[in-house]
């Protein structure tokens, strides 16, 4: 995949970001399957679902950052 792009570059001479048109970004964020605009109604369950336990305290509800970083060898 070829990205149409405008190089942005510091005071340093290094390139420190990349303009990308938008239609290319929206391209982009589709085959990555980030479409924020389209949560399905079980990830709302879930976020609600969190959210309630998060507000009741119940930390069993939730993964520890540390076993986390363990689980997925970071």
């Amino acid at each position: 995949m070829t990205i149409t792009h405008k190089t942005v570059i510091g005071q340093d001479g290094e390139p420190t970001a990349a303009l990308i048109p938008w239609s290319e970004f929206m391209r982009i964020r589709e085959l990555l399957g980030a479409d924020e605009e389209e949560v399905t109604s079980e990830e709302v369950e879930a976020m609600r679902e969190a959210d309630t336990d998060r507000s009741k305290g119940n930390t069993e509800a939730f993964t520890d950052l540390a076993d986390l970083k363990t689980e997925l060898s970071l």
